[in-house]
Order: structure tokens, then sequence, then C-alpha cells
């Protein structure tokens, strides 16, 4: 499993084992070197530090947050359209002051956009700490905007979208994530080449000017720094703050995670993908980890109950599924994906949906509950060693800080919750509970191949297909 953002011996006692685990995730949470400073300029600038003494780098996320703009076919085009214009490396003709700086600072970032945010990565070295917030600065009070870059950023766009990623995924996670918080459905099909050509260049400025805020933003940075330093720099190099009207408070997001197939079209003599999305708690509520559990207990390699069904021993042979973890503001989704042969398709869903009902008769076994929970810590003992260890963290305690303190070393009251007991009585609500009561069944599912030889293998399920065009 990874994160779309990311061994102990066993004893007897299983309450024991999660302290364990937690005071070992304490210890090695952010390195004993690494300390967390909260920081804001006067601006109004949100700044966290985690300063790591033992790096020869500095590594920097600029958060740009989304939430509070409009979802639907133009917003998103505008949004994707933007980053391009400003970041693209092949469109610096002519020339920006911002790709000018980056490319000073040593032209090591990437760009990428979620449903929730814009994020900006850039590794650079400690010395030019004056030159990165300078960076910040063009990008804030970006102007660039150029006609000829522009239309060539609308006739690439496809191009540009899949070039150095797995754009098939990404495709499928939007997807699903519009259809689970419900504030914007595809009802035409995806990115339409048709609402492409109907950007203007004034759409994509206006955009920037709302967007791109200092008080609309996080910056988290990594490394052999001075917090204060980066605060005064900060405080120098940063544009004055523009007033504007006071933003009304969001609604709460209403999740909706009925089941639903949608079904991509994608011409390729490959075998299709299957990408199978569920609605979980965020990484910041004690039930996440009960969850990990279950979805492990369910899809992991070579134990998982989906290989051990006696319909799997064929279906199932030499295919692995793997899984990737988006957290979100409010709730992390887990996407399980396998590439599949057609004739295959219909029954792994099936094979998947009567798994997870006997959930409701045959809970989680202790020994799937204790080999999950060896595969957890392994993944976060090696997770420890990655140089952006302690981002995603400190952007999740930003956007959702947990309602009840998390387990730690410090709180063993907290780690002893997550029982064994614990984690049937979670698994039961979010899974079992479902399919005992009648309610519609879970999970959004994403099929993206040939779609007319997907439908003409779906016999069972064809009635719940959703065909969308993808441009």
């Amino acid at each position: 499993m990874s994160m779309a953002n990311k061994f102990l011996s066993v004893g007897k006692s299983s309450q024991w084992l999660i302290a364990g685990l937690f005071i070992f995730y304490g210890i090695a949470h952010l390195g004993a070197d690494t300390r967390q400073f909260s920081l804001s300029t006067a601006k109004g600038f949100p700044i966290r530090v985690l300063q790591d003494n033992e790096m020869h780098f500095v590594h920097a996320e600029l958060f740009i947050f989304l939430d509070s703009s409009t979802q639907n076919y133009n917003s998103l085009i505008i949004s994707q359209l933007t980053i391009l214009n400003m970041f693209a490396r092949e469109l610096n003709s002519p020339s920006s002051n911002l790709l000018d700086s980056l490319l000073r600072l040593g032209n090591d970032y990437q760009v990428e956009q979620t449903p929730e945010y814009i994020k900006l990565s850039i590794n650079f070295l400690p010395d030019r700490l004056a030159s990165f917030t300078k960076v910040l600065r063009d990008i804030f009070t970006y102007q660039s905007f150029h006609l000829n870059k522009f239309n060539l950023s609308k006739a690439k766009y496809w191009s540009f979208f899949v070039k150095n990623r797995d754009w098939k995924k990404d495709i499928a996670f939007l997807l699903a994530y519009q259809q689970i918080v419900g504030n914007f459905y595809f009802s035409q099909g995806l990115v339409i080449q048709e609402f492409i050509n109907g950007i203007n260049l004034a759409q994509l400025r206006s955009f920037h000017l709302k967007t791109f805020r200092i008080d609309n933003s996080l910056l988290i940075i990594k490394g052999n720094v001075n917090p204060y330093i980066v605060l005064g720099l900060l405080e120098k190099d940063l544009p004055v703050l523009a007033r504007t009207p006071a933003k009304s408070k969001k609604e709460a997001i209403k999740i909706h995670s009925g089941r639903k197939i949608f079904v991509l079209n994608n011409n390729v003599s490959d075998y299709p993908m299957i990408y199978w999305f569920d609605v979980a708690p965020p990484l910041t509520d004690v039930n996440y980890l009960p969850f990990f559990i279950g979805n492990f207990a369910l899809f992991g390699f070579p134990g998982g109950r989906i290989y051990q069904s006696e319909r799997s021993q064929v279906l199932l042979g030499g295919y692995k599924v793997s899984t990737d973890i988006y957290s979100l503001k409010n709730f992390t989704v887990f996407c399980n994906y396998l590439r599949l042969n057609y004739a295959d398709l219909e029954n792994f869903l099936l094979l998947v949906d009567q798994e997870r009902k006997k959930f409701s008769v045959r809970s989680i076994v202790r020994k799937e509950y204790l080999d999950a929970l060896n595969y957890y810590l392994g993944r976060a003992q090696v997770e420890t060693g990655n140089y952006a260890y302690g981002m995603q963290q400190m952007l999740d305690r930003y956007q959702t800080p947990p309602a009840s303190p998390l387990p730690s070393a410090r709180n063993s009251e907290s780690a002893r919750e997550v029982t064994f007991e614990r984690v049937v009585q979670v698994m039961d609500t979010l899974m079992g509970y479902k399919h005992k009561t009648g309610i519609r069944e879970r999970g959004i599912i994403v099929l993206i191949g040939n779609a007319n030889l997907i439908i003409n293998n779906l016999k069972i399920l064809k009635t719940d297909v959703v065909e969308l065009r993808m441009d």
C-alpha cells in the first residue's frame, strides 16, 4: 500500500502490541533530531517548519487550496490550464519571471493538482533560501499569462495531462471524488475538448487572482533551516494582502459512497484497469487504522481474503491488487486497483462483494489483524527514511485537527482503544453493517479500457454501469 499522498515480534496481548506500535511510531514519527514549528507571517501566511539538521538540502511544499472553488467543467479546466501556463517548462517562451526564478533555484520542482489543492514541491540547497522566498513572491504576484502559450496549452491539453503520470488512476480518482462529494457530476464525459476551447485567458487571470493568495495557502518546509530566518524572509518578500470580503462558511461535505460503476473508453490493446474506491475516516481519526486493517485483510497480498477464496484460485492467478490511499480534508479514500482480463471483470467485482459481505458473518480474525498491523508498522518504518516524511502529517493536522488526541507514546489509553475488538466493531459499521441492513452497497468502481468489450462482459452488473466520454 502506498500514500497517493502513503517488524516487531508479536506478543500475546493485542493491546500491548498496539501500544508498542504507537510508542515506536511516536519515536520514529519525525526522527529524533527533527523539531516542528508552527508560524504565521503578519500578512496571514501559515508556515510549518520541520527542522532537520541532518538534511543536506531543503524540501518545501506550497499548498494552494481549492475547497472554496465552484466545481464544474469550466473550473476544472481553468485550474489545470492555469498550472500549465505558470509552471510547464515546455511553455517558457516567452520566458516568465517565475520560471526563470525556478531555474536559478535549481529547477527541481513539480506541480500536482488534487480536487482539494494545488501542490508545488521544490528541492533546493540551504544557501538558496532567499531565492526560494522570491519564487513564492513570483507565484503570488504572477502576471505573465501570454496568449500564444495559452493557445498552445489548450491545443495540447491532453498530451500535457498524460505526461509523466499514471493518468488512468488520476482520472479514475478525479471521477470517484466528484461522485463521493456530490458537488459536481461528469454528466457528459470527462474534460471534453468543446469545454477546453471555450476557456479564455481572462478566466485564468481571474482564477489566479482569487485563488493564489497567501491567506488561502500553506507552506511546509523541511531541512536544515532556521525557522525564524524563513519567517523573516517571507515577511520581507511576500506581497501585501489585498482586502477582500470575508468568505462564507462552507457547509460540511456530505459523503455519497453508494455503489456506482463507471466505464471510460480507452481503445488500446492492453487489458482493462479496475479501480475500486472506498471512503474511510481521515488519517487523524481514531477509526482510520481499524479501516486500514480491514482493507488489508480483504485485499492484502498474498493473505487477503480475495486470494484465499476458492473462487479466486483461477481468477486471480498471476494478478495482484495494489492499494493507494488518498488523504483528504475530512476523509480518506482507499483505491484498490489491478489489471485484469475482460472476461474476468465481473467475476472479480462479484468476488469482492461476496468477501465484503462475509465481514457481517465472519469478522476479522486475530491473525488477519496481526498481519495487517505488522504490515502497517513495516511501512511506517520505511516511510521515515523518505526525505518528505512528515509533510503529509503536517497538512492533515492543519486541515483536520484531530477531535481527540491521536494514539502516541504519551497517550497510552488512546493506543489501547485500537484493539482487536475495536477493529471488529469499526469494520462491522463501515462494511458489514451496510450489507446486513440492506442499504445500498458501497464502493465506486471505475473501469478503463475498451468500453464495448467491458460492457459486453458485464451481465449481472450491466444495469449499474454509466458510460462516459473520454476525449
